[in-house]
């Protein structure tokens, strides 16, 4: 059905929008992965939360490297996780929801995805205006103010993952998607003006 009405739907996702990617095997691999990483933690919450408040406003799109760097500090590589009651436990939760999906069947594999075309607004860019940080230091990180998206044509089944982010929340509210699609439609000179004539321009989404 997602599929078969793409000649008269289109489906738009900004960034990391959790609701196209909500489904249960989803939940459950994020749920697997939370747990994973409370294991390999190298040290205390309270540690980890002050280092993350710390890099606040600081962090750019393109310090992958640095942050890397910092998951290597915090966390013990996958293949080197001590053992611990904590981990013996994991194990043991492991294979019980293991013995669960298999008593659950083929029912549960039932996938259900965004329809019609699908046009994925990916954040690309950042503003380094001084406001622009101090919205993203205020707001937590959950403004969209100040960045840059691009769209790109995603197929429906491309949403198979949860991304964590402090915007996966708020990338769904109707106004911050209208407020970015009318910002890509102006960047292909289209009139988003209330009242304007339909435009005869056809957007070229990125492949």
């Amino acid at each position: 059905l997602a599929t078969e009405c793409s000649e008269f739907v289109n489906s738009f996702v900004l960034d990391s929008d959790i609701v196209p990617r909500l489904s249960l095997n989803n939940m459950e691999r994020l749920r697997d992965e939370v747990l994973e990483l409370i294991a390999r933690v190298k040290m205390s919450k309270y540690d980890i939360a002050k280092r993350i408040h710390g890099l606040c406003g600081e962090v750019s799109l393109g310090d992958l490297e640095y942050l890397i760097q910092q998951n290597e500090d915090m966390l013990y590589p996958q293949d080197h996780i001590p053992d611990s009651d904590f981990m013996r436990q994991l194990r043991m939760f492991k294979e019980t929801q293991q013995e669960r999906r298999a008593s659950r069947g083929v029912a549960r594999e039932i996938s259900l995805f965004p329809p019609g075309k699908i046009v994925h607004l990916v954040k690309t860019g950042q503003s380094n205006k001084c406001m622009h940080g101090f919205l993203s230091c205020i707001t937590c990180g959950m403004s969209n103010s100040g960045f840059k998206y691009t769209p790109i044509r995603k197929e429906n089944d491309d949403f198979n993952e949860i991304e964590i982010s402090p915007t996966l929340w708020t990338d769904h509210f109707p106004n911050r998607v209208c407020i970015e699609i009318e910002k890509v439609a102006n960047s292909f000179g289209i009139d988003t003006t209330l009242g304007s004539p339909s435009s005869s321009y056809d957007i070229e989404v990125l492949t």
